[in-house]
């Protein structure tokens, strides 16, 4: 089984757990994606292989897209390690109470995303894959902000 699909299966489950309903299927795609980008920026490695799509409301897998009612259902025991679950509940603690636009509003402002949707109008269907270099620089950006961030802090005090 595809690795990404695990992963949906986890959230879908740790959502259900924590807020007592079910998680839609924009927010898992954008977590999803965050999550990617988190393991990348905290582990230099990809979370999972499997490809993103620009579709107008941010990155998607097609995967999970197709098997998005399974996955809600899905009761099998997910295989994942420590340190994969350890960067996924730290994106899911940081976006679960987001609101599902918002996310994609978020996810609109990544340079992948960005690049996967160039010669496309607004709201245009797309389905140009997010390279995983650019996801890459994606998860760079997202590091040196992090660490400006932490630097202002600290002239602050």
């Amino acid at each position: 089984m595809e690795k990404i699909l695990d992963i949906a299966k986890y959230l879908t489950k740790k959502y259900k757990d924590e807020k007592k309903e079910e998680i839609d299927e924009l927010k898992l795609h954008k977590i999803l994606y965050f999550s990617q980008k988190e393991y990348i920026m905290l582990i230099n490695d990809f979370l999972f292989e499997e490809d993103f799509e620009g579709w107008y409301l941010g990155p998607i897998n097609k995967l999970v897209r197709n098997e998005y009612e399974f996955i809600k259902f899905g009761k099998e025991d997910i295989s994942l390690k420590d340190t994969e679950k350890k960067v996924i509940d730290r994106v899911f603690d940081k976006y679960k109470d987001m609101d599902s636009y918002k996310l994609s509003d978020l996810s609109h402002k990544e340079y992948s995303w960005i690049k996967s949707r160039i010669g496309l109008k607004r709201g245009e269907i797309g389905k140009q894959k997010l390279l995983k270099e650019d996801i890459i620089i994606d998860a760079e950006r997202y590091k040196k902000q992090l660490i400006a961030d932490k630097k202002e802090k600290l002239l602050e005090i």
